[in-house]
């Protein structure tokens, strides 16, 4: 079927553009790496260079077009899979005011302003929505890069960006909505609303179709989690990925169909497929995947700017920049400050989350295909987008130059509002305790439960990673907290705990699997304690080049025991025959 699609016209231009795009996608992104800025901005720099308004190497982005519409479904998929409520546990209330109130913020400000321009509302609404959200997967690199994953301006941040994600459910769920408004509903789709006023018929297909949304998530809420047992028991990682797609076009379906953004539909697959115990594992599938079509999507994105559209205006892009980014620092880092946050620690949760992020792109592109915005306003906004995203990484060490000034400033004295601290015991008089040591075991067959069991007894925490179902739910009936999945997929390391952890245990038999995850775990991880098991000799030489700290052979382990054994056998049947002197 492939070579039938590439031997006919339409498949050939289809793998040219994709070679094209993947090639010069790859080689933009890899400078942008090198130089330590987010591969994003690159990827849509490389759709304005081989685009038609520059180099023409793709006259027109049709065929890529195809492609990146599969491209934003898996994305959006996979954001909301990544949405973890529980980061918000601690200081929730707090948390998800410091959302509200900055998104809102910014939304209403840049209406407000975008307003006394020539946008229409609808346009000046639909890129308010857009820049009130800023890039996670940024904020998540430049945490993980610093190794402040535990500090309250990274916990808050986090959870700023997940209140902002909820809010993009919202946004995707309006753009359609905003498309109506401005252009009407032809009158061969007005059926039941034929005659009603515009604004009757807007709020009413709105209404029914959030109704419809609100069906399918209950549905899915109480359905999904069971029918994914079932697939994951066929014992089938990939039967339970296909199932994992199936319902994130199926949603994308559905969401179309009740007048919605199939992206909307998407993400909230995403988002109820978090809630199974599979969620890691599908994630760490997908992002192969989810990697290689983001990078056709942005660069999609990129083809449609025209790059005179930019320079012509650089003179807006740059005041966009500068408006943009000092007006989420002055939202984010005062509503920070005001819910108990430390002016330091507003400062720097300010700072990671000043930029414009991907579903700015995301709003931006399902605006301009349904007529809310202009490829003028695309263009300009574009501009604002990839320079917040180069920028923003370079603020941060000034921002902790800047967070240290600011120490000496007072918590505002807000009433009924409990500062926001950093992790600290009940009691501040006591000495804090040292945290025990954290292990992760690989497996819990005979060898791994007789080590979770030895833990358990001398009172020593760990995390089960499994890939059967049914022992997850057996382990988890007793009271363990066991991830399941593939030990070798960092989407599972990271979920188990791997950059807190002190020992990785691997106990699974099978040689070529332990070696891959000695290599997955030693580069998340350089410094943790890795054992493993190997049935032979030659196995643990591989295992210490490629990482592991110690290695138990099977074939010396028997013979230390079989030594022992039979040593000790011996001795006694030696005193039975040559008994000592004085014994009767």
């Amino acid at each position: 079927m492939m070579t039938h699609l590439l031997a006919s016209a339409d498949g050939m231009a289809l793998a040219t553009d994709l070679v094209i795009v993947m090639g010069v996608a790859a080689v933009v992104a890899w400078v942008f790496q090198v130089v330590r800025i987010d591969a994003i901005p690159g990827y849509l720099i490389a759709g304005v260079l081989i685009g038609p308004h520059a180099l023409g190497l793709i006259p027109g982005g049709e065929t890529i077009d195809q492609i990146s519409s599969i491209a934003i479904i898996l994305l959006m998929a996979g954001i909301g899979m990544h949405m973890d409520l529980t980061v918000m546990r601690r200081g929730l209330v707090h948390i998800m005011a410091i959302g509200a109130i900055s998104t809102l913020g910014v939304l209403f400000v840049t209406w407000g302003l975008l307003a006394l321009t020539p946008l229409d509302v609808q346009s000046a609404l639909a890129v308010a929505m857009g820049v009130s959200m800023s890039s996670t997967a940024v904020f998540v690199r430049i945490v993980q890069q610093r190794r402040e994953s535990r500090s309250l301006h990274a916990r808050v941040g986090l959870g700023v960006a997940i209140v902002q994600d909820l809010f993009a459910v919202l946004y995707l769920a309006l753009i359609p909505v905003l498309a109506r408004w401005k252009t009407g509903i032809a009158p061969e789709e007005a059926g039941w609303f034929e005659g009603m006023p515009r604004w009757v018929e807007v709020a009413a297909r709105g209404m029914l179709g959030v109704a419809g949304v609100f069906l399918m998530v209950l549905l899915g809420r109480y359905l999904l989690p069971r029918a994914m047992r079932i697939v994951a028991r066929s014992g089938s990682n990939e039967l339970v990925l296909i199932v994992s797609g199936a319902v994130a076009f199926g949603a994308a379906v559905i969401t179309t169909k009740l007048g919605f953004s199939p992206e909307m539909g998407a993400f909230i697959a995403g988002f109820l497929l978090a809630g199974t115990p599979y969620r890691f594992q599908l994630a760490g599938q997908l992002a192969p995947v989810r990697d290689v079509l983001m990078a056709v999507f942005f660069t999609a994105v990129g083809l449609r700017i025209a790059p005179g559209i930019v320079l012509e205006n650089w003179w807006v892009v740059l005041l966009g920049v500068g408006m943009l980014m000092s007006l989420k620092v002055v939202t984010i880092g005062g509503s920070g400050w005001l819910q108990g946050m430390t002016a330091s620690g507003a400062l720097l949760t300010s700072i990671y989350l000043a930029n414009a992020g991907e579903f700015t792109l995301v709003l931006a592109s399902q605006a301009l295909e349904t007529g809310v915005i202009s490829e003028h306003t695309m263009g300009v906004l574009t501009g604002v987008v990839v320079c917040t995203l180069i920028i923003s990484p370079m603020l941060v060490r000034p921002a902790h130059e800047w967070g240290h000034r600011l120490s000496t400033v007072r918590l505002a004295r807000v009433p009924r509002i409990t500062p926001l601290t950093e992790t600290a015991p009940d009691n501040a008089d006591e000495p804090v305790p040292v945290a025990p040591a954290h292990v992760i075991i690989a497996g819990i067959g005979p060898v791994g439960r007789a080590l979770a069991d030895r833990l358990l007894t001398k009172g020593v925490p760990f995390t089960v990673v499994e890939l059967n179902p049914r022992t997850v739910e057996r382990q988890s009936g007793l009271g363990r907290r066991v991830v399941y999945g593939d030990i070798t997929n960092s989407e599972v390391l990271e979920s188990a705990g791997i950059r807190d952890a002190d020992a990785v245990v691997i106990t699974i038999p099978d040689s070529e699997i332990m070696l891959r995850a000695v290599q997955a775990i030693r580069r998340v991880a350089p410094k943790v304690f890795i054992a493993v098991r190997t049935g032979y000799l030659s196995g643990k030489v591989q295992a210490m080049q490629l990482g592991a700290d110690h290695v138990t052979v099977e074939e010396i382990a028997t013979a230390v025991a079989m030594e022992q054994e039979v040593m000790e056998a011996l001795t006694r049947r030696g005193e039975r025959v040559n008994p000592s002197p004085g014994t009767a």
